[in-house]
């Protein structure tokens, strides 16, 4: 994308194209809304601007955006919004006909009370510290974070483990910072977010979770700002992917393989040599014949990663010794420890999922097909995957075989 300095000089990048240049007078020294051409699914210009009222997962402005078919409309109500942060400010963008009626009207019963030079704001805090607080503010947190993760598992469609993992998190924090009442939800109740004795990895993720449910209040107008707006997050020190060598490969195939009455061979077959995320296992349905395949559905990202990806010989063999199902059942908890018990290994969430990618890597020495087998993307592979494995490696991995050492 580039600033548009003249008509013919705009230059498409995919499907938006940067038309308008905002830089000028302004707040900051730059207007708010920005004009975007988009050429896909068809041809239209888009009014982009901060809400000043609502904010996202991580504390951010949400982005209001307005469709026109026409370029000059789009221009015109771009240079409407524009005018209007220019007299009114930000705030006067979120400003209707009712709440602007309302406003005046409430100036008009000061001035006529002779209480001119008394803003509407500190009109509120005084009525606020006279009148018992609403019963949104006295509503119990227990009872929120309930119709918090409700509306994530009913409304959003999110996975149990997402539900139970947000559950968790923002109830220790309750327990922690000893919240009772929606109201205690303030900055000092998540300051110790950022000081707990756990990894930067697990605080990032306690102040994560406790975002969205504080950007839910918000939403719901149960609390006035968001208490993490702002905050800055832990710094993770990146670290490379966990693998499996292939001598701990071998010794996780056969210790699954003797535990036929639990099905263990199937999943793991599918985890280490097909790379499908743990989240992806249950929606993955594996071809035989000519050209073996599987194809991979849904999982954590709902959809956005499904692909068809071939089956490697050694995948095919060792399904076979599994019965070749079509479907696998991923590992309960109690199947999967005993399993790397047997194996003499320690269970990572993905570490089959990146000892495949990385040997893949090594394998194909094609970035990007071997992201499009992983449902991830080119620069991914290359930033996190690349010599994680050799190539003679890859190669004794890609020839493990049932019945061989």
């Amino acid at each position: 994308m580039k600033w548009r300095t003249d008509r013919n000089d705009a230059t498409d990048r995919g499907s938006v194209n940067f038309l308008v240049n905002i830089g000028g007078a302004g707040h900051g020294g730059g207007m708010v809304a920005k004009v975007y051409e988009i050429t896909k699914p068809r041809r239209m210009w888009q009014v982009a601007y901060p809400d000043p009222f609502k904010r996202d997962g991580k504390g951010r402005a949400r982005m209001v955006r307005r469709h026109f078919a026409d370029e000059a409309a789009a221009l015109k109500h771009q240079a409407e919004v524009n005018k209007r942060v220019t007299i009114e400010g930000t705030a006067g963008l979120a400003f209707d006909a009712t709440v602007r009626a309302d406003a005046i009207a409430a100036r008009q019963v000061l001035e006529a009370a002779g209480h001119a030079k008394m803003t509407l704001r500190q009109l509120a805090d005084a009525y606020v510290q006279r009148v018992p607080r609403s019963a949104a503010g006295s509503m119990l947190v227990g009872e929120a974070l309930e119709l918090f993760l409700k509306e994530k598992r009913l409304a959003e469609g999110r996975t149990p483990q997402t539900v139970m993992n947000l559950s968790i998190r923002v109830s220790r924090w309750i327990r922690e910072a000893k919240i009772t009442q929606v109201h205690e939800v303030t900055r000092e109740s998540v300051e110790h977010l950022r000081t707990r004795a756990v990894s930067a990895q697990a605080r990032r993720n306690d102040i994560n979770a406790v975002s969205s449910f504080c950007t839910w209040l918000l939403e719901q107008r149960k609390i006035d700002h968001h208490p993490l707006m702002g905050l800055r997050r832990p710094h993770v020190e990146w670290k490379p992917p966990t693998v499996f060598t292939t001598a701990e490969c071998g010794r996780l195939l056969r210790a699954a393989q003797a535990m036929e009455h639990d099905d263990a061979l199937g999943p793991i077959v599918v985890l280490l040599y097909v790379g499908v995320r743990p989240s992806e296992v249950e929606g993955t349905r594996l071809f035989y014949g000519r050209s073996p395949m599987a194809r991979i559905e849904g999982g954590k990202l709902r959809g956005r990663a499904n692909r068809t990806v071939p089956l490697l010989p050694a995948a095919v063999a060792w399904l076979k010794a599994a019965g070749s199902p079509e479907r696998v059942t991923p590992l309960n908890k109690h199947a999967r420890g005993r399993l790397m018990a047997e194996a003499g290994l320690s269970w990572g969430v993905d570490t089959c999922r990146h000892t495949c990618i990385s040997n893949l890597a090594e394998l194909l020495n094609n970035d990007a097909k071997v992201a499009r087998q992983a449902g991830t993307s080119e620069a991914m592979i290359a930033r996190h995957y690349r010599r994680l494995r050799t190539p003679q490696e890859a190669r004794a991995w890609a020839a493990l075989r049932p019945g061989k050492g």
